[in-house]
């Protein structure tokens, strides 16, 4: 099987499917997560870490091959499913310690200046964590808890690519509105896309979210996006 993506042919490549355990007082939770990496073993240029939103799973990614898009395109793609949703099952996460929940992830994964993508509750998550040096760069898909943002934001400086769905009626909007204020953000109205804009139009976000990471490997920010 091939997929076709922009205008050239890529190969197939295959998700696995890992778990991993971290027991402490804030964290007790055996973390179901998939992995797709470059294929033919090639050297990866990033990592890409993918933290799906509410009623969803690490599956999304999995949806219109994203995952193996990004890994074909030379990125290795983790996705996991948040404590109380998909296969990691348990209790969900207090909301005041989910910020240290991804920061312990990132590190037990060995995630040296991870890519972050996230969808709508995921801001529960990555909004704490904005300017971080763990955090290379971020996709907001109509992301949560954006109005957190502290007054001052001058000093988060982490590149930061703002999505919303033209359709969406929810979370896009406003969050967009909150995200602008940050010095290294751009924003992107994506066409014909609702809340879950990355799903309604796949090709659109994958090809943005490619040209997104590449450039910040090459210039260390969006100022040319």
């Amino acid at each position: 099987m091939r997929l076709w993506f922009m205008d050239w042919w890529i190969p197939e490549v295959k998700t696995k499917n890992g778990q991993f355990e971290k027991h402490n007082k804030t964290f007790n939770h055996e973390i179901f997560y998939r992995k797709c990496d470059p294929p033919r073993n090639n050297f990866a240029k990033g990592n890409v870490l993918l933290i799906h939103g509410q009623s969803y799973s690490s599956a999304t990614w999995i949806e219109h091959s994203t995952m193996q898009v990004f890994a074909a395109a030379g990125y290795r793609c983790i996705a996991i499913d948040l404590p109380g949703c998909g296969k990691t099952g348990g209790a969900a996460v207090p909301d005041g310690e989910k910020a240290e929940v991804l920061s312990l992830v990132i590190r037990r994964l060995a995630l040296d200046s991870v890519m972050i993508i996230g969808h709508s509750m995921a801001g529960q998550y990555i909004v704490p964590l904005f300017g971080s040096k763990q955090i290379l760069c971020i996709v907001a898909i109509a992301l949560s808890n954006t109005n957190t943002l502290p007054d001052d934001v001058s000093q988060l400086k982490t590149p930061t690519l703002v999505l919303w769905g033209d359709r969406d009626t929810s979370l896009g909007p406003s969050s967009a509105a909150n995200l602008q204020r940050l010095p290294n953000s751009r924003l992107l109205k994506v066409p014909d896309g609702g809340h879950a804009c990355h799903l309604s139009n796949p090709r659109y976000f994958q090809t943005t979210c490619i040209n997104f990471f590449d450039l910040v490997r090459h210039y260390g920010s969006i100022y040319h996006f």
